[in-house]
């Protein structure tokens, strides 16, 4: 009978082991956001992106694991269940079809950035269309800028000034080979910049906002179900409701 019951023993703590290790949010960080994704090597992230996050799956028991996918593939990963979390994703129905949004997390403020004296005359992205020469605009690749982007978008003049690009990291350079006239960020990615002292961040200047809005952490419905997500809003709210949320935005500000 004891022998037995060292059996049920050892099970059980097999299963209590495995369920403590068993979960592990796969999150997508590709390249160095600053102050929200800071790489250090692959598996090692910092930044307020990266201390809400692992806040959260502290509070419920889970590990952060870091997968390195560019924006627009990992959307299709979250919404196929090949990634468990992404973040800084706006909210609409079309996407809650596919995700659960948690947060937000942080309230993105897009602006058209680049040095002040070659856009003077500028007050709103059509502006930039009276200039001479027309200044070369660099833009995330899948990221969405807002509905008065999008409009203007469909001007073929407009369109034409954009320079698509993959990564973050890109812009900055871009900027400072003069590649590029001007960069589409969030104002806290500048501030960071200049802040840290990267090479010629303090010749740029915010010019035109183009886009404000919340973004939210966003979990796959493939592999997060209805029951584990609510447990996950509880635990945000329990964060928000002690304060910490905001301590970690305020430490990166």
């Amino acid at each position: 009978m004891k022998g037995w019951s060292l059996v049920v023993v050892g099970v059980a703590f097999s299963c209590i082991s495995h369920i403590a290790t068993a979960c592990q949010w796969r999150f997508a960080a590709e390249n160095d956001f600053p102050p929200h994704l800071i790489k250090v090597n692959d598996q090692h992230w910092r930044g307020q992106t990266v201390e809400l996050l692992q806040a959260l799956a502290a509070k419920v028991q889970c590990q952060v694991k870091f997968v390195s996918s560019p924006w627009l593939r990992s959307l299709v990963q979250l919404k196929n269940g090949e990634l468990d979390v992404i973040s800084h994703l706006y909210k609409n129905t079309e996407r809650e079809k596919d995700y659960y949004f948690l947060g937000p997390h942080h309230l993105e403020g897009i602006w058209l950035i680049g040095r002040p004296e070659q856009f003077q005359q500028v007050h709103t992205l059509t502006d930039t269309l009276t200039l001479t020469p027309k200044p070369r605009i660099a833009v995330l690749n899948g990221a969405y800028y807002g509905e008065t982007f999008s409009r203007t978008l469909r001007d073929a003049n407009f369109a034409a000034q954009l320079v698509p690009i993959s990564s973050i990291q890109d812009k900055l350079a871009l900027l400072n080979a003069g590649r590029v006239d001007a960069i589409l960020e969030d104002n806290s990615v500048l501030k960071y910049w200049q802040q840290h002292k990267a090479k010629n961040a303090a010749l740029y200047q915010p010019i035109v906002q183009v886009y404000q809005a919340p973004v939210y952490f966003g979990f796959s419905k493939k592999t997060i179900s209805a029951e584990q997500f609510a447990k996950l809003q509880l635990a945000w709210q329990q964060l928000v409701d002690a304060q910490i949320v905001q301590q970690i935005q305020l430490s990166y500000q």
